[in-house]
């Protein structure tokens, strides 16, 4: 599942540490999907969107609670954050149906594209600059979706359409995390959209049937995933807090390895020609639209310095 980074001390440049954290960080996130997609052979999709829910608000809470940030505030009304949870809750109930539905590797190549979302995004509605390097790396990366999803092709499966939509919503959910006020803090986000996510969770869960009985492997399933998870938003806020942005975040793309290796170990999953090709358009291009926005980012400093000095 997706989430926010915890908060940490300030950050202390260490890049290769930096980078094995993030790596370690995309293979948690990988496990966490593989356990959601083994839980969801034994209970319905809902109820296991519930329990990750609530667990995941009980030890974010607690974090809250303990940071001494108050659990509830208005702040929470401002439309920013509702725009982010409603795409928090788009994202993730789609992206764990689409886990139950499809192959992990599939839905997991489909969600790399999510970076290139987000620059979409600010373009249209947060009125960003985007050069049209940027455009045609957006363009090359959604057309790296269409070849792996196959629309109206032998091999297209209406499950795809969800990992899509879960693009979709964690792009909404990150665009509205830039305007969010920079006093509620990390853990509070990450505590008030886990909450929202249990009522649409529970009514998913009785259109699904209701509750259903978990044996020992199950709940080991859901824990294994609530831990995994955790342990993932965890190391990747280390990650981004010790290294410098530019030299780890093109490893965030290590997590669709993962996928394809815990995909072919756990499911028997082999992924064709088509996914791989659509994999590499879509990694390939996200990795270079985020060198031009660091590459205009300096050349903006430079500038300001410049005009400063």
């Amino acid at each position: 599942m997706s989430g926010t980074p915890l908060p940490l001390p300030e950050p202390v440049t260490r890049n290769l540490p930096a980078i094995l954290l993030m790596v370690v960080s995309m293979a948690l996130f990988a496990l966490d999907d593989s356990f959601i997609k083994l839980a969801a052979t034994q209970i319905n999709v809902g109820q296991v969107i519930l329990l990750q829910s609530i667990i995941a608000a009980l030890v974010f809470g607690t974090l809250t609670k303990l940071s001494g940030k108050p659990l509830w505030t208005r702040a929470f009304l401002a439309t920013p954050i509702v725009a982010r949870n409603a795409g928090e809750v788009l994202g993730v109930v789609c992206f764990v149906t689409a886990l139950a539905l499809m192959p992990l590797s599939t839905a997991s190549a489909i969600l790399q594209v999510q970076p290139l979302a987000v620059t979409l995004g600010a373009a249209l509605f947060l009125r960003e600059s985007v050069g049209w390097r940027r455009w045609t790396a957006v363009l090359i990366g959604f057309i790296g979706v269409l070849i792996i999803i196959r629309p109206g092709m032998a091999g297209f499966s209406p499950a795809a359409l969800l990992a899509v939509a879960a693009v979709v919503g964690l792009a909404i959910r990150d665009l509205g995390t830039r305007r969010v006020a920079v006093d509620v803090s990390s853990l509070q986000l990450s505590t008030i959209a886990s909450v929202i996510i249990v009522p649409p969770s529970l009514v998913m869960m009785i259109v699904y049937g209701g509750w259903q009985p978990m044996n020992v492997t199950t709940i080991l399933y859901v824990l294994g995933a609530a831990t995994s998870g955790i342990l993932a938003y965890y190391t990747i806020t280390v990650a981004l807090r010790i290294g410098e942005l530019s030299v780890i975040a093109p490893f965030r793309y290590a997590r669709l390895l993962f996928a394809l290796i815990l995909g072919a170990v756990l499911f028997g999953e082999r992924p064709d020609l088509p996914m791989l090709i659509g994999s590499a358009l879509i990694i390939g291009t996200g990795i270079y639209a985020f060198y031009r926005e660091r590459l205009h980012a300096r050349q903006a400093a430079a500038a300001l310095n410049a005009e400063a000095g």
